[in-house]
Parts: structure tokens; C-alpha cells; sequence
């Protein structure tokens, strides 16, 4: 799916982007974020390809509603269920301003574009979010047949527990076995329940907190660059750099440069 409110945006999309090679299939296109959302509330799919600023409802807020959404009949009344919240999304923007591209980060995007875009970068990224709902579809496929049901309140609470743990903790070297321990449940039935009810694995969870508080470190400015990897849980310097640069595209001295 295309959202943007710029119609040439949405014709040079439709007619450059080799579709049909890269194996996805484009089902429809929309000007405005409000649009797409009751779209995709009846008909969900795989990979969204949005710009930021619209009129009605922005890229971020479309994101934002998505993720917070529930199940829904795949397909128009089909078999498959689809989660929402799972939907991959790759923005692009004509505004170079961080903070549109650390929300998209927070909001799980798959990639955030700057325009003018190349055809072949967005193609990348495109082929990037269909493998990683390749990788989804891998998972669900390896659950028990009941592993999708709604959960009861009791596996709820657990994973608010686990949310707890790591936000106090992400500092630290945390691994899912030391907090299913700690709930008294094991690492596969805890990894299963957290993926179903926040749409992540554990260790993309634990990524996203981390990499929001080295942002906001970076931005305040107060600490040097290898402390703020030592207070996200990354000692190692060169680790915490390379880290930094795949998960925003830039590294944490470029980042800071940009804040000034």
C-alpha cells in the first residue's frame, strides 16, 4: 500500500517501482492517512509505504493506531487472521528533522527515506520488510495451532511484569531466560507470549528502549559518546557505534552534530 498526499509522488511509486520482480503486490494507494487506516481495518496488509506529513491523519498517527490494534479478518472475511500491529512500514519524508525519524523508530518502522529517494533504495527496503514478514509468517507457522488465541488476563499480567523488568534493567545484561526465572515461567513460553502481545521479539523490545534513551542521552549532550553506550547496556565503544549506525543510519558523533 501507498499513502501520500501528493499525486505525482503516488503516480512516479506506482509506475517506477518494479512490483512484479521484487514479488509484492501493490493493492492500493491513498492520499491521506485516515483513508488508509479504515482501508486496512477491513482489508490488512503486509507493508505500508507512507509519507509523513498528510492532511487528516499523519503517517505517524496512522503507525501509532496500527500498533495499538487489535486482530482482524484478513483478506475481506478470509480464514487468516491478521495483527495490525504488525503491519511493516517504511516511511519517506521530505524533512530531514530527527525527530520525525526517531518516532518512526519508536513506532517500529522498517526504514525512514529521505525524499528525493532512489527507486533502488526504496526497493531495498521494500524487499527488507517482505523478508521480515517472511520471518513473522515463519514464526506463527512453528506456534501451536491455540498459540494465537486471545490471552486470558493471567498471561497478561506476565508480560506487563517482563515490560516492567526490562525498563528497569535495560542498562544491564538482560536476557529473556533471566526474566522468565524471575515469573517463573520458562524462556519459550515467555518468548511466545511476549512476540503475540507487543508484535516484537524480546531482543527488538529491549533494542527500541535502548536506542530511545541513547537518542535522548545524545540530544541532552551531557554525557560523552562511549557513557551513553555504557548507560544503554553497550560497554564496548565500537560495539555501541555500529549498533547505533544500523539501527539509525548514522553514528552517535553524526547524530549529536545533528542536535546542535
Amino acid at each position: 500500500m501507498i499513502i501520500d498526499d501528493e499525486a505525482w509522488i503516488r503516480e512516479g511509486l506506482c509506475e517506477h517501482i518494479e512490483w512484479e520482480k521484487l514479488g509484492i503486490e501493490l493493492v492500493n494507494v491513498f492520499e491521506d492517512g485516515a483513508e488508509a487506516l479504515a482501508y486496512l481495518e477491513k482489508d490488512p496488509v503486509d507493508i505500508v509505504l507512507s509519507d509523513i506529513r498528510m492532511p487528516n491523519m499523519t503517517g505517524l498517527e496512522l503507525v501509532a493506531r496500527l500498533r495499538v490494534s487489535g486482530r482482524v479478518d484478513g483478506g475481506g472475511g478470509a480464514v487468516t487472521v491478521k495483527d495490525l500491529s504488525a503491519i511493516k512500514v517504511i516511511f519517506l519524508s521530505g524533512y530531514g528533522d530527527f525527530q520525525y525519524a526517531q518516532a518512526a523508530l519508536r513506532l517500529g518502522a522498517v526504514d525512514y527515506l529521505l525524499k528525493p529517494t532512489e527507486v533502488e533504495e526504496i526497493e531495498n527496503a521494500l524487499l527488507k520488510a517482505k523478508a521480515l514478514c517472511a520471518s513473522d509468517r515463519a514464526f506463527l507457522s512453528s506456534m501451536p495451532p491455540d498459540a494465537t488465541a486471545p490471552l486470558e488476563e493471567p498471561s497478561s499480567y506476565l508480560i506487563k511484569k517482563a515490560l516492567k523488568y526490562i525498563h528497569a534493567h535495560f542498562a544491564e545484561e538482560v536476557h529473556l531466560a533471566e526474566i522468565a526465572g524471575e515469573l517463573f515461567v520458562t524462556p519459550n513460553y515467555l518468548s511466545r507470549l511476549f512476540r503475540q502481545e507487543t508484535g516484537r521479539s524480546f531482543i527488538d523490545y529491549l533494542s527500541r528502549i535502548r536506542l530511545d534513551k541513547a537518542c535522548s542521552l545524545l540530544t541532552e549532550g551531557k554525557l560523552k559518546i562511549y557513557q551513553v553506550g555504557e548507560a544503554v547496556g553497550y560497554p564496548n565503544p565500537r560495539y555501541f557505534s555500529e549498533w547505533f549506525q544500523k539501527n539509525t543510519g548514522m553514528s552517535p558523533g553524526d547524530f549529536r552534530k545533528r542536535q546542535i
